[in-house]
């Protein structure tokens, strides 16, 4: 225990030495009193003033599905007093944006708390006027400047005001509406003249610095200039954002000289997308640490100049997230939307100040899980501890920082469930993980295997010279099959070392006499011990066929082999492994698929190395808690309990599958040998391949459905093993479900991030990377894991390893589709994996993986617009088009592994011709039915 002890000291102190690296400290500018001003909106956290004035089928369709009251078009009295009574002391000046927005309460508030007002008139164009409220604007535009009038006559705090906000700027980007008012200043001079006229105080209205230098005649007209400076939204910037300040500041002075220079707006989001220069790569990051850094910043080099100024803004408006800027336009508050301060004005920044309590979190969460693993598996390497602890430490701190983040955002009820579903995916997808990583921690760190079988020539040697050996009866079923090819197979059964058996073979389905009556004729030269019948129709496919031959075995038969029809077989499979039969525990007993005839072919090389991966690690864990996988060729069944359990099941596929869980279920047990007795043929292509893996997982989801009650019940003698080996066998299985699932999605998303603002419509935010990193690690250790398993179970090269694992990609979209129509439908058509079928062409090879190529091509072009287009000031975006190309390459090792075996088709057949010395003649005998 004491191994195991340091093992979790090293995981806890390495998960907290990990968060604490999130953290650090941030130097800036020290602070002292109350600001000299900051711009406010009165708006709560449950409010939205767009919305409020909007109407039609819209706002609708916005507010029908939230739980939120309906909008409230006045902000809320006794809220904004609140506020102001929070600022008293703090700020010297508030600058508001709108009269209207409780305009009639501020002058008192601000009084009763020491503060200034500097208010705003807000100036709307004919299109904004009558989107928000279905009336003119000159008639919307008199009531605010009549209200700020008011305002600044009556009351001694007004000391200047602001005619409109970023008017110029706004109109300018409606030029593509044709606003007839958005053409010119000349509406914008109107109502500043007619403010000026009825006012004491100096007036100006407040745009970005660049408009001041693009507009003099505005800047005549003014009595200060009311300059925003906001080095986050400019993305052409290559400078620190004090540098961008002073040099901005710089022009102004130098354009206008003798104007007075007000920096109405300053700040910085503490949440949002971060931002990227295209010229320099330089990052821009909207976090809290940031925002603190660059304010108080900003704020002391202004003070120095003896510049006023206001930061932008006092209180968080997560409306403007929804309605204006994207995300970060909800996160620039001092303040958040619950009245809580952001950061202190002094002292060292922390950039992760939550670190301790996320790592508390996540060790939480871990913990049981690794105490539960260093308990059941104490006996495991120390690294395989170390690997797996780590990995399950690693997961919860995932899961941990995503909903840190989470916490700390403002979100619709959509959003929250989109949040909701996106973390109920990881958390599957960490877990499914997780069990491969136990399996590779079990597999590559186990210190023995205690359920290993033995070699076939010592279980052999073993045997006394007087045993009576069982009789065994072998079935072949066959359907279409090429006849050269099953007889062949027939040769090997023949050449059994066994002193006891007999051979059924049953041809159902087939058409053609020619293909059926070799085989009959051949099975007859073999004497009577084989046996051949033939149907024409024959239901039940496989498994009714089997079923029959089992009515015609011998009545003394005490063990049923199976094998496929392109199987030879070794002469001592059967002396190797029927002695495990002593054990009447035993159920049946497994020998692994192995292949010929795949040397000097790249596509069926790596076919068989991806078989292999499942018989040499998967099957051999499985066997050491007796919770094997039965398959239908080299298999060995005791012949009493198939006809107790009813034989195979004809409403399942894989029947084989079926049969052997159905008596583990009524408490028996299986054997596994991971010595090769007998080779089969790999399927000649690349939809062959494919039809093969969507039956077994198709026929999985249909066990799954079928046997649900008892793998979750009591009512079976199934062990907690044998449970958790058949859930994480299926578990790849639902994962590939998940990432096709997530593929068609993440189209969609991407569809509704690209397309709106073709149309002028505001679009969906990216996905947050909190989901999209961990998904990208999570495909990472899968690629790792695999080519661990391989090299350490797997005979193979390196580059064989390689090969194997596009195998096992490329299937991922078929097993996907299989798993999601298992669950939907009850019963597809057995398929046959045909064999000996060589025909291809470049354009077959395509066409076998269309859906695949398809998928592929859809995801690079979404993967290469948004890089070249959010992508040129979005990282996150840069990172989603990366996601996007790993979500892409399952589909293109299908493709890839479809032209592979095209290719080298062309290959075989062309080699065919040219050694040829005359016509060739084909043996129609040797060609697959149709």
């Amino acid at each position: 225990m004491i191994r195991q002890g340091l093992v979790l000291l090293f995981i806890v102190a390495a998960t907290i030495v990990g968060w604490r690296l999130l953290d650090g400290q941030v130097e800036a500018a020290n602070v002292e009193g109350p600001l000299h001003g900051v711009t406010y909106a009165p708006w709560a956290k449950d409010q939205d003033p767009i919305e409020a004035k909007a109407s039609g089928i819209w706002s609708f369709l916005r507010t029908a599905f939230t739980d939120a009251p309906a909008p409230v078009v006045k902000p809320r009295k006794e809220q904004i007093e609140r506020d102001f009574a929070m600022l008293g002391g703090k700020v010297k000046y508030v600058r508001t944006y709108r009269t209207t927005d409780g305009g009639e309460v501020m002058p008192e508030a601000a009084a009763k708390n020491g503060l200034k007002l500097v208010p705003g008139a807000w100036i709307y164009s004919a299109n904004e006027a009558k989107q928000q409220f279905g009336r003119e604007a000159s008639e919307v535009n008199a009531e605010e400047t009549r209200a700020l009038i008011r305002m600044a006559n009556q009351n001694p705090s007004v000391e200047r005001v602001l005619v409109g906000n970023e008017n110029i700027l706004r109109w300018d980007g409606q030029k593509d509406l044709r606003d007839p008012n958005a053409t010119s200043p000349a509406q914008l001079l109107r109502e500043i003249r007619n403010v000026k006229r009825n006012v004491k105080v100096p007036v100006s209205t407040a745009e970005p610095w660049h408009v001041w230098l693009h507009y003099p005649e505005l800047a005549r007209e003014v009595d200060y200039l009311a300059v925003h400076i906001l080095p986050y939204w400019d993305e052409k910037s290559d400078e620190t954002p004090l540098e961008y300040l002073k040099s901005r500041i710089g022009m102004l002075k130098q354009a206008y000289p003798n104007k007075n220079i007000i920096v109405t707006e300053v700040g910085w989001p503490s949440n949002g997308a971060s931002r990227r220069s295209p010229g320099s790569g330089v990052v821009k990051h909207a976090t809290p640490a940031e925002q603190a850094k660059n304010i108080r910043d900003a704020v002391a080099w202004l003070r120095s100049q003896n510049i006023e100024h206001f930061v932008v803004e006092a209180v968080d408006q997560p409306w403007k997230s929804y309605d204006l800027e994207g995300k970060a336009g909800g996160y620039w508050g001092l303040w958040n939307a619950d009245r809580q301060q952001k950061f202190s004005w002094t002292g060292a920044i922390e950039r992760f100040p939550q670190w301790a309590s996320c790592a508390a979190w996540s060790l939480a969460a871990a913990l049981p899980l690794m105490l539960f693993f260093l308990w059941r598996w104490r006996d495991l390497g120390t690294l395989g501890q170390v690997s797996l602890c780590g990995l399950v430490a690693l997961s919860t701190s995932a899961v941990v920082y995503g909903g840190s983040v989470a916490a700390g955002s403002y979100m619709l009820v959509a959003e929250m469930v989109g949040w909701s579903v996106l973390a109920f995916f990881l958390v599957l997808s960490l877990a499914m993980a997780l069990m491969q990583a136990l399996e590779m921690a079990e597999t590559i760190w186990r210190r023995r295997w205690s359920r290993e079988a033995l070699p076939a020539a010592e279980m052999i040697a073993r045997q006394p010279a007087d045993r009576v050996w069982p009789k065994v009866s072998l079935h072949l079923a066959i359907c279409n099959e090429p006849p050269a090819m099953v007889i062949q197979t027939l040769e090997s059964l023949a050449a059994l070392d066994y002193p006891d058996y007999e051979v059924i073979v049953i041809d159902n389905n087939t058409k053609d006499p020619a293909v059926w009556r070799p085989v009959q004729d051949y099975c007859a030269s073999l004497g009577e011990r084989f046996r051949f019948f033939h149907f024409d129709v024959m239901k039940g496919f496989k498994a009714g066929a089997l079923n029959y031959v089992l009515t015609q075995t011998a009545p003394d038969a005490k063990v049923i082999g199976v094998i496929d029809s392109d199987y030879m077989v070794r002469a001592d499979w059967l002396k190797a492994l029927v002695p495990y039969f002593d054990d009447r525990k035993i159920g049946y007993v497994q020998a692994p698929q192995d292949h010929r005839d795949w040397t000097g072919d790249r596509f069926k090389e790596m076919l068989n190395w991806e078989y292999a991966g499942f018989f040499d690690i998967g099957m051999c864990l499985r066997n050491e808690y007796d919770a094997i996988i039965q398959h239908g060729t080299m298999t060995l069944v005791r012949r009493d309990l198939m006809e107790e359990m009813g034989g195979w099941a004809t409403w399942c596929i894989t029947e084989d599958t079926e049969l052997g869980l159905r008596l583990m279920e009524n408490g028996y047990g299986a054997m596994y040998s991971r010595e090769r007795f007998g080779m089969g043929l790999t399927p000649d292509h690349f939809a062959g391949y494919k039809k093969q893996r969507f039956r077994w997982a198709y026929g999985a989801m249909q066990i799954m459905k079928a046997h649900a009650g008892k793998m979750l019940g009591s009512s079976t003698k199934l062990t907690l093993s044998q449970k958790y080996h058949f859930v994480a066998g299926w578990a790849p299985w639902f994962a590939d479900a998940l990432n096709l699932i997530f593929t068609w999605a993440g189209l969609a998303w991407l569809l509704a991030v690209l397309l709106p603002p073709l149309f002028g419509i505001k679009p969906v935010g990216l996905p947050p990377a909190e989901f999209i990193l961990p998904t990208i690690g999570i495909f990472v250790f899968k690629l790792l894991y695999s080519f661990g398993l391989y090299f350490d179970r797997v005979k193979c090269t390196f580059r064989q390893s390689i090969g194997a694992s596009l195998a096992g990609l490329a299937l991922t979209y078929t097993v996907g589709r299989a798993v999601i129509y298992g669950l939907a439908t009850s019963r597809l058509p057995f398929m046959r994996t045909p064999k000996m079928d060589e025909r291809a062409t470049l354009g077959m090879a395509l066409g076998m993986a269309r859906g695949e190529a398809v998928l592929a091509a859809l995801l690079w072009i979404g993967a290469a617009v948004l890089w070249t287009n959010n992508g040129v000031v979005d990282p996150e975006a840069r990172l989603w088009a990366v996601f996007m190309i790993v979500q892409s390459l399952p589909y293109a090792a299908a493709v890839y592994l479809s032209v592979v075996n095209a290719l080298e088709q062309m290959r075989h057949t062309r080699a065919v011709f040219e050694a040829a010395p005359g016509p060739r003649v084909v043996d129609p005998s040797m060609q697959p039915a149709q």
